[in-house]
């Protein structure tokens, strides 16, 4: 073991100019809830343009904030690896990895999780992707996975293919399909969610919002049935933009969590219908070669939990 510091740092964009420091954190670091931001912004471990500021700092575009950690244990390389899955590379290329990432590993380092992510895994893998990207705790990630979530995930392994490919997530050029078996009976064959996402102010999660409201960010899921059960229904969904737990917040909203979704749950769910895990898994990834241009489509099976979901729904029709 050894001791450790370490600081992340964020550029303020234009869609975050204006934002209050406490409210942008808590929407940047997972797992975080805006009272302990608070505190590290109290404490001094927060600086907007090297210097330390308030908690109702207002951020402007071309700031730069840095949150430094306090010293922690730091395991080895040797201990962190021996704790973590084997990476599960689909394909590779001279340009990118695609990644089935497994339910429950974090994508990158946050504020309170630093060691035993994905990030050590591939770099263990690649080395060279430490140089990769525009922030040291996240080299070579385009786009994340929720923790919990499972499923296709890129990463880049040099600096065009990582400014093509976060192009290509920025424009909404990418398509991503999810499968997620839900609570309840949905009613229509398809659909568009369009509910703005917030920060919850009484939860430790997103909020969604009517769409004809200002506040939050606007997101847009698409959904389709694929299978119908008693109490529970099957979803395909695509995501037309990437707001942090955007599948599990709008379908919350709509009515139908997520099954096994710990931080969606709803208070009445259905004490029959269980989980191991939450029933949501990235499937299907479309996006243009870095290099070539050529389009790339990759498919994933469904995780075996959604075939034994499947067996136990089936019995109770």
């Amino acid at each position: 073991m050894k001791h450790s510091e370490t600081t992340t740092s964020w550029k303020i964009l234009s869609e975050d100019s204006g934002k209050r420091l406490d409210h942008f954190l808590t929407e940047h670091i997972e797992g975080r809830s805006r009272a302990s931001i608070q505190k590290d912004i109290k404490n001094e471990q927060v600086c907007v343009n090297g210097e330390t500021t308030s908690v109702h700092h207002f951020l402007k575009e071309g700031d730069t904030v840095t949150l430094t950690d306090m010293p922690s244990i730091v395991p080895t390389d040797t201990e962190i690896l021996a704790e973590l899955p084997d990476l599960a590379i689909v394909e590779e290329t001279n340009d990118f990895m695609l990644i089935d990432k497994p339910a429950g590993l974090l994508v990158h380092p946050t504020a309170t999780t630093l060691y035993g992510t994905l990030v050590d895994l591939i770099l263990e893998h690649d080395p060279a992707i430490a140089k990769v990207g525009e922030n040291p705790m996240r080299p070579g990630i385009v786009h994340r996975l929720d923790r919990a979530v499972s499923g296709l995930m890129l990463v880049a392994k040099n600096q065009a293919a990582y400014d093509e490919l976060k192009r290509q997530f920025a424009q909404r050029e990418t398509r991503k399909t999810y499968l997620a078996f839900v609570y309840g009976e949905v009613k229509e064959n398809e659909g568009d969610i369009k509910f703005r996402i917030i920060r919850s102010s009484t939860h430790a999660r997103m909020a969604a919002r009517p769409e004809h409201e200002t506040e939050g960010r606007a997101a847009w899921t698409h959904y389709r049935v694929v299978e119908r059960f008693h109490h529970a229904t099957l979803l395909a969904l695509e995501i037309y933009s990437g707001r942090t737990h955007q599948i599990r917040a709008h379908l919350l909203a709509l009515g139908h969590p997520v099954i096994g979704d710990p931080l969606y749950k709803p208070k009445n769910a259905p004490r029959n219908i269980t989980a191991s895990r939450i029933m949501l898994q990235s499937i299907e990834l479309r996006f243009k070669d870095p290099t070539t241009g050529k389009e790339r489509e990759y498919h994933l099976e469904p995780h075996k939990a959604f075939e034994a979901m499947r067996k136990v729904l089936k019995k109770r029709v």
